[in-house]
């Protein structure tokens, strides 16, 4: 079915207002990254100091264009935005990204221009996201609207890619929205979109929450938030994210006094109550993290395997000591490291040196590696009821040696039948990350971030949302009233007011 957003992340035309000759310079980066990234559509430059750029017809205004335009992307001086939209609007521009800064983050009489984008975008229909946004970036579309480096494409530089399911990113900070993307990329975490809030002069970060939920592109979701401004919205996409069970992780920032004063000068944001957000994530079964590299990681481990069915893990290394390690950090995360049969134990111990050791956490030693006998435990694990995952803990940092075969490796892995998570407690190679990669593994190197991750994995898998307390019908769905993730919003700005909630939680 499609979405509102459909014209906003995929457009088929985009008009860059702003746009410059001058690649060092933001209005420059904006049509340099879009070329870059091989986007399929249409590209016109506004500007009225340039007759072409870089080969194409450069507009004096948008209104001098003549054809459709999906997405007008709008880099200028703070004061001409609004004229700049007035125009946009007239000439049937259906959506707007404001990269400009300067607006309610500043007070004053800017706060008053944004809240004439608000009204505009009310009046008019057109979809606006920022001011005071990075833009963002659709993967899957090529359409990189931002000036952010981490969406630049180096020659020759084949990505790495290590799964099939794709992560949504959602942040009220360019910054950290494409940090999120940086990393994973490194990780070779498959990316359906980046996209950064602004202002939410128009568009929030519920809609965009929604946009990601029904996208069937999109596996799961990283949220980096402030303070939610479109309550409704994003309470109605959190419901639909539990109810589909679409992971969503999240991390809330403003919790402390001094975090809270930075949000509201950052993107005219305000924190909200801890309190009240926590209980809204739990509700819907949001997976919380305060980590940016433990979020990234259990995101890894989400996009790359399957739910367990339950909290038992076995440890498989080449390393005991390392296995030791392993085995101390799942168990400290309340998972349980069970002492395997003697039947399992005796087939694994056939595929080990005799100094090694089965019981679990299991020690094929560095020979298992060149024996096969690291893969074929492994394989023996995956077909084995006593245990729900798998964290292979080895060493990954030579640039010449594999240990495992892709074609061995590949169908244990497909088939699915439980997650299995690689944790390499030297520096990963980027040879080792390729060649893992081929067969659907993301490699990681936080083991504490590894045992939260297959934590949270555990805990998801057992969630499901909670009746409503009335199951009246006419009492509506809406699960939650304003005051419980802040309070009343004036004009686009939400005003805190940290008190108890007074409606139905159901």
């Amino acid at each position: 079915m499609p979405h509102p957003l459909d014209s906003f992340f995929a457009p088929a035309s985009i008009a860059l207002i702003g746009a410059s000759r001058d690649h060092e310079k933001i209005p420059g980066r904006l049509l340099s990254m879009l070329r870059k990234n091989e986007y399929p559509g249409k590209i016109y430059p506004v500007n009225p100091n340039y007759a072409d750029i870089d080969g194409l017809a450069c507009y004096g205004s948008i209104g001098d264009i003549g054809a459709p335009i999906d997405l007008a992307v709008i880099i200028i001086p703070a004061r001409a935005v609004l004229s700049a939209l007035e125009q946009c609007a007239a000439a049937g521009v259906k959506n707007a990204v404001i990269i400009s800064s300067g607006f309610a983050e500043e007070g004053g009489d800017s706060a008053a221009m944004q809240d004439a984008i608000a009204a505009l975008a009310r009046r008019t229909g057109m979809r606006i996201s920022g001011p005071n946004a990075e833009g963002f970036f659709s993967q899957v579309q090529h359409v990189a609207a931002t000036f952010s480096p981490a969406v630049d494409v180096k020659p020759g530089v084949v990505p790495l890619v290590a799964t099939k399911k794709r992560i949504g990113i959602v942040a009220q900070s360019g910054g950290i929205g494409f940090a999120y993307y940086h990393r994973a990329r490194a990780l070779g975490i498959a990316v359906s979109y980046v996209v950064s809030a602004g202002n939410e002069s128009d568009l929030g970060a519920g809609e965009f929450l929604d946009y990601m939920v029904q996208d069937s592109s999109t596996e799961v979701i990283l949220l980096f938030i402030e303070g939610i401004r479109d309550v409704d919205k994003f309470l109605v996409a959190a419901r639909r994210a539990a109810e589909m069970k679409k992971p969503v992780i999240v991390t809330k920032v403003g919790r402390s006094g001094a975090g809270q004063r930075a949000a509201a000068s950052h993107t005219a944001s305000m924190a909200g109550w801890s309190a009240a957000y926590d209980a809204v994530f739990a509700k819907y079964g949001f997976i919380v993290s305060n980590d940016l590299d433990e979020a990234l990681t259990i995101a890894a481990v989400l996009a790359s395997n399957p739910l367990p069915k339950g909290d038992r893990v076995a440890v498989v290394t080449v390393s005991g000591g390392a296995g030791i390690w392993g085995a101390d950090t799942v168990a400290l995360q309340g998972l349980q490291v069970p002492e395997l049969s003697e039947e399992v134990q005796v087939g694994i111990k056939q595929l080990m040196p005799s100094y090694g050791t089965a019981r679990n956490p299991i020690d094929v030693t560095a020979q298992g590696v060149t024996s096969g006998g690291l893969q074929k435990s492994v394989d023996v694990l995956a077909a084995s009821d006593e245990v729900d995952a798998i964290l292979v803990v080895l060493s990954l940092s030579s640039e010449v040696r594999r240990p495992f075969k892709e074609e061995e490796l590949t169908p244990v892995l497909s088939a699915q039948h439980k997650p299995v998570v690689f944790y390499s407690y030297t520096v990963p190679s980027d040879f080792a990350r390729r060649e893992l990669a081929k067969s659907g593994v993301v490699v990681l190197s936080g083991l504490t971030h590894v045992g939260v991750a297959m934590r949270r994995l555990v805990d998801f898998a057992k969630f499901s949302l909670p009746k409503p307390l009335d199951a009246n019908p006419a009492a509506g769905t809406r699960p939650f009233c304003t005051s419980e993730i802040g309070g009343p919003v004036r004009g686009r700005q939400q005003v805190v007011a940290p008190r108890r909630r007074h409606c139905n939680a159901g």
